[in-house]
């Protein structure tokens, strides 16, 4: 007996990655209900989902959002589970509710220990040494006087929250994010500890993968010739990387990984690979593969393909902002994006591009009701990510 078709759920469709990722499906005649906790979220205006759905938000309110998940499971036939961003967290914490009310669903995602494992910074780095990867030596500060005592081993030193995301939650004395924070603003704790590195240099780089049963089926590694604020990119290039393949490869089979799964490195002069981070989720590095790629790799993989080197996106709208905020960049910016198509506006299809506006004046509703307070660097990434972030708390399931 046939297996019925895939009908997909993609939550916090918002991301420009789960933009890229629905079009892909609805290219591929896939039906994909779209959802997010507001109505505006660029991807669920997008041509390639059948429908859209409101759900509340994860980090404020994780049972609600479970349930709400739960119900349009049932009520639009789901049987595919498709989380973009760090939803999955609440998601695998109440796996056993999910399948108990759909046990013929596809939650593609791995369970919750297993994600922790890789989003804990700290713990990321000590599962890069077991597996043979290079890594910048950590030392991990769980209160002030630790991280204090930790930042004075190195000239140059970088660290980070153990579970900051986006560029957000970092701090450096070296670089172009120099000074951009003050140590005595660090207050580490055990439950959220900060990691500590010496500060290296070299490129900046990412990959993206699709893992089933700890088998990577689709490889795509990408640099970003252009980031904004120093933090994210917004143009991608694919580029050749065996080592980034050999990394994940180690990764998915030691996890036994089934699902999406992103990793950030540093390449140095050298060539060495250092590992920097782990997201568990589609990130850009999706972009450039295409819909029958992608399709294939999700529903009826054959061995592996790997994204070749020279395909090329670009988040347009934040290329353009970039280049009225700093007029001096405007020809090194018309370089790196040339070549690139937009990820927002797809061929006849636009309306994701009108409503990344509209989002972005939602979001930014949302961060005024909850009082945030972040760093003017720092303001777009947050408002993109703070109802959909795991902090590392303890998930109790609903």
């Amino acid at each position: 007996m046939s297996s019925p078709d895939p009908r997909i759920l993609a939550s916090t469709s918002r991301m420009p990655f789960a933009i890229d990722e629905i079009r892909k499906l609805g290219l591929t005649d896939r039906y994909v209900l779209a959802t997010d906790t507001f109505a505006s979220a660029p991807g669920s205006h997008t041509r390639g989902a059948a429908e859209r759905a409101v759900t509340p938000r994860p980090t404020q309110q994780p049972d609600e959002f479970v349930d709400s998940i739960i119900e349009l499971m049932g009520k639009h036939d789901i049987n595919w589970l498709l989380p973009m961003f760090e939803e999955v967290f609440y998601l695998a914490a109440n796996r056993n509710k999910i399948v108990a009310a759909h046990p013929d669903a596809t939650l593609f995602f791995p369970d919750f220990e297993t994600l922790h494992k890789v989003h804990d910074k700290v713990s990321f780095t000590a599962l890069c040494k077991e597996l043979g990867l290079a890594v910048a030596e950590p030392i991990t500060a769980t209160n002030e006087d630790e991280f204090k005592a930790a930042i004075a081993n190195w000239d140059h030193w970088f660290a980070r929250a153990a579970y900051g995301r986006g560029g957000m939650d970092i701090i450096t004395n070296t670089g172009p994010l120099a000074g951009e924070g003050s140590v005595d603003d660090i207050h580490p704790t055990v439950e959220n500890p900060w990691m500590v590195q010496q500060f290296l240099t070299g490129t900046d780089r990412c990959s993206w993968s699709v893992a089933h049963e700890g088998e990577i089926v689709l490889h795509s590694c990408y640099e970003h010739p252009l980031s904004i604020d120093d933090r994210g990119g917004v143009v991608f290039q694919s580029v050749d990387s065996p080592q980034s393949l050999e990394a994940a490869q180690k990764f998915a089979k030691a996890l036994n990984w089934t699902g999406q799964i992103s990793f950030d490195y540093m390449v140095t002069e050298e060539g060495t690979h250092y590992m920097v981070e782990c997201n568990p989720r589609p990130t850009a590095g999706c972009t450039i593969a295409t819909p029958e790629e992608f399709d294939t790799a999700l529903f009826n993989p054959d061995g592996l393909v790997v994204v070749p080197a020279g395909r090329k996106k670009k988040i347009e709208f934040a290329v353009i902002r970039d280049t009225l905020l700093h007029p001096s960049r405007a020809r090194s910016n018309r370089s790196a994006a040339k070549g690139a198509t937009d990820v927002y506006a797809g061929k006849h299809d636009y309306l994701p591009l009108l409503y990344t506006a509209l989002s972005l004046q939602h979001i930014r509703a949302y961060r005024k009701e909850l009082g945030m307070n972040r760093h003017k660097g720092e303001q777009l990434v947050a408002t993109q990510f703070f109802d959909v972030l795991y902090d590392g708390t303890e998930i109790v399931p609903a």
